[in-house]
């Protein structure tokens, strides 16, 4: 036996398909597709999310530019400044390395909402002559690799 895919929910093998407590046997399946339907609030509420992640990476990367430059111009006008630009600009590279955790953190939820996707995901299969919906997913990336493997096994000689 062949396994193509497998997690904590589902298994596909080059016997059959293994979802949650259900077990569909490859032979007794005639067709399977797949399509998207309308996202779920959950996934309105990733987008909007999304939305408000990439906006914060901007406004903060242009407020820490903005202090930088001011920072700058001020000391270039006044040869006393020097004193008073070194205390806020350690501030400034001290704020800079503390950001480092929360922008690591922002940009992997940002990369994890891309990954995710908005849409609902489903596979449906023609088993023992009728429409039955296998999966419903709003993970896109985990919808793909399922149903490439669901292919293989379909595709794969028995």
């Amino acid at each position: 036996m062949i396994v193509y895919y497998r997690d904590p929910a589902v298994e596909v093998t080059s016997t059959a398909i293994h979802i949650h407590d259900r077990v569909f046997r490859l032979d007794d399946l005639e067709y399977v597709w797949h399509r998207e339907i309308t996202a779920d609030p959950r996934a309105m509420r990733r987008l909007a999310g999304r939305g408000a992640l990439n906006a914060g990476v901007v406004v903060g990367a242009v407020l820490a530019l903005l202090g930088v430059v001011y920072l700058i111009a001020g000391a270039v006008g006044d040869p006393d400044a020097a004193g008073k630009v070194l205390v806020p600009l350690a501030v400034v590279v001290v704020l800079v390395g503390l950001a480092g955790p929360a922008l690591e953190w922002t940009l992997h939820r940002l990369d994890h909402s891309y990954d995710q996707g908005i849409a609902m995901h489903e596979i449906w299969a023609v088993w023992r002559g009728r429409e039955v919906l296998l999966l419903r997913v709003t993970d896109e990336s985990r919808f793909g690799r399922i149903y490439r493997s669901i292919q293989r096994a379909m595709e794969a000689p028995r």
